[in-house]
């Protein structure tokens, strides 16, 4: 027997960045708004993760601040004491550690006080309870259009009917869910036509992130991160190295790395343990002394769809109208966290003028 659908205005997959501030500003017009989360906490790729004493930013490692309406929402956040400074700039440095070049460009990169999720979980917290739900650990199956209205079938069953739906998570999962619903087929909903074929062209690279737990302080220099520059063919295995306690949010010393693109696709269905080897020996230049000694604990996470390779230059794609059905992330205005929030909004200021404010389900 079916369940009975629960109803809503707006229904948001995914709580990241992009769907919290589409949360919020949906939430803000009057309309009563669900959000779905497959995992267990809000965030997305605005990951923290702790190991044992230690804490390592796993996603993100920071964010900066062009425009007005994400400036606003880091002012918020900063004078609530969720978002600090971090600095101006990072060392950069040639795939091998040579070629070392000073940090500071002058523009403020901010982080999470306590981590990178202290962001959204700051925006989550001030969602209205009485016009939004975020649901985690609720994982969507199908996205179906019946009688004008979007209808999501969740795996444990549940219904949830919307008057619209906006789609955060990575394009090609979207784009599954949407086929999983019976949209993509032949004879389904009113589609745009033009709009599946630029969904279709966005792809994103993966990244293995390698989290250490080091027995003393790293030899990373200050402010704490190393940015690698790409040679070419001769690139080495790590985009991107951070000391989480120089960062200040972690109370022991600890390490992300971030694989680049090209390894992480070479090496991703290969055993974690030959990974964590080869990015550990990478890594080992700026680890006081023998890994086998210094490291005291370690953890390896996969992400499949850790940076958009193309950018949509519009900040969402109306994927239908009847009902309406947008897209949006961190694919379309840019491939940093201000693109994704700024898409969010974005998304839910034109789901607020196709549907007209305050009007309920």
């Amino acid at each position: 027997m079916t369940a009975p659908a629960e109803n809503c205005d707006v229904v948001i997959v995914g709580a990241g960045i992009a769907g919290l501030a589409a949360a919020g500003a949906a939430a803000a017009a009057g309309l009563k708004v669900i959000v779905l989360e497959k995992s267990r906490g809000v965030g997305g790729r605005m990951a923290t993760r702790r190991l044992g004493a230690a804490v390592c930013d796993h996603g993100a490692q920071f964010f900066t601040v062009r425009g007005r309406a994400f400036g606003t929402i880091v002012a918020e956040a900063h004078a609530a004491g969720a978002v600090q400074k971090w600095c101006d700039g990072f060392v950069r440095a040639t795939a091998n550690g040579g070629g070392m070049l000073p940090p500071g460009d002058g523009h403020p990169r901010w982080r999470g006080s306590g981590g990178m999720t202290d962001l959204p979980k700051r925006l989550a917290a001030t969602l209205p309870v009485d016009r939004c739900s975020v649901q985690c650990t609720t994982k969507v199956a199908a996205v179906a259009v019946v009688d004008d209205r979007v209808r999501l079938t969740c795996d444990e069953g549940r219904v949830i009917e919307a008057r619209a739906a906006i789609l955060t998570a990575p394009v090609p999962q979207s784009l599954d869910l949407m086929a999983a619903g019976g949209m993509l087929a032949q004879g389904g909903p009113a589609i745009d036509a033009e709009a599946l074929r630029t969904l279709a062209t966005i792809d994103y690279d993966p990244c293995f992130t390698l989290m250490l737990v080091l027995g003393r302080s790293s030899r990373v220099p200050a402010p704490g991160g190393i940015q690698f520059e790409a040679e070419g063919p001769a690139e080495g295995p790590i985009a991107w190295l951070a000391d989480n306690q120089q960062k200040g949010i972690s109370a022991v010393p600890s390490l992300t790395v971030h694989a680049t693109a090209a390894f992480s696709r070479t090496h991703f269905a290969a055993p974690p343990d030959d990974v964590i080897s080869l990015l550990l020996a990478a890594a080992a230049p700026w680890i006081d002394g023998p890994a086998g000694a210094v490291v005291v604990e370690r953890s390896l996470h996969r992400w499949k769809y850790a940076q958009p390779t193309s950018i949509i230059p519009a900040p969402l794609i109306a994927v239908t109208t009847r009902p309406p059905i947008v897209c949006c992330g961190d694919a379309f205005a840019g491939p940093r966290v201000e693109g994704a929030a700024s898409s969010g909004l974005a998304a839910a200021r034109w789901l607020e003028r196709v549907l007209g404010a305050g009007r309920g389900s």
